[in-house]
């Protein structure tokens, strides 16, 4: 499983996933052993859908730049295939937020292609923006220590190839 091989030692109890659309990420989290899951999604359909696949699933209709959490609030704060979708002026807002309710650890699984390459992602979804995302984080907070990257096929359950990003935040336990 991805996510074992990722987390390695790690063991979360309190995760929180932006973008979480259906829940099945907090599911694979849920048998990992995390305890307390939350999802922030902006569609209400996906809220609605995610709430009944798990309704212990704490899934929230938010922005993602304005997370309704206090500081600190999350072991372990992640993104899968959500960054490619944020405007390059929202970006570092929504890495912030990120940032700042995660006590310890940072997760992006995201598409990683041609630095700040814009182009539009299939025919009828929004333009998505191509991006370095490891080093997006990095650039914004310089402080993050990279744990561990990876590369994430379809083989490991992915529409596409992905690259996964764990980071830990200095005063991470």
């Amino acid at each position: 499983m991805a996510w074992r091989r990722l987390l390695g030692e790690l063991a979360p109890v309190r995760v929180l996933e932006i973008g979480c659309e259906l829940g099945w990420n907090l599911e694979y989290l849920r048998r990992l052993g995390a305890q307390e899951l939350y999802g922030v999604e902006g569609d209400g359909y996906a809220v609605s859908r995610a709430r009944a696949r798990n309704p212990l699933f704490n899934v929230l209709q938010a922005s993602p730049a304005d997370l309704p959490f206090r500081d600190g609030f999350f072991d372990l704060v992640f993104t899968c295939g959500y960054l490619g979708n944020v405007a390059p002026d929202e970006l570092e807002r929504v890495l912030d937020e990120m940032h700042r309710v995660s006590r310890g650890y940072i997760v992006a699984i995201e598409q990683d292609p041609d630095p700040e390459q814009e182009q539009l992602y299939r025919t009828q979804a929004p333009t998505r923006w191509q991006r370095d995302h490891g080093g997006a984080w990095t650039r914004r907070q310089p402080a993050l220590c990279t744990l561990r990257t990876m590369s994430l096929a379809v083989g490991d359950g992915y529409d596409e190839p992905r690259t996964a990003h764990l980071f830990a935040k200095q005063e991470a336990p």
